[in-house]
């Protein structure tokens, strides 16, 4: 089981959004980062770059002919293929120090 917890915090003086998130594999914490920039589901991707470093996802470097990251297509194809397998939530955070 893969639990990816994200936390967004806006910055409202800048327009600016980023984002923090922690990563679970089978009930231990393998990773955690720091203060991210990135809206949306970008937290997604940096919990992939934590699942790479721990040796849970390759890191080929290969690019699909689109030019899309192949490791993150993968990465997003098995969270389509095996979706029991991982639990993903996400919070909005009102203060930076939060995230």
């Amino acid at each position: 089981m893969i639990i990816i917890n994200g936390k967004r915090w806006f910055d409202k003086v800048n327009g600016n959004t980023y984002h923090s998130v922690s990563v679970n594999v089978d009930g231990k914490e393998i990773g955690r980062s720091g203060i991210h920039y990135g809206y949306g589901d970008q937290y997604i991707q940096t919990a992939h770059e934590i699942l790479m470093d721990a040796g849970i996802f390759p890191r080929t470097g290969e690019r699909l002919k689109s030019g899309m990251d192949k490791d993150y297509y993968d990465f997003c194809t098995d969270r389509m293929n095996n979706r029991e397998k991982y639990y993903i939530t996400v919070s909005d955070v009102q203060r930076k120090k939060d995230l």
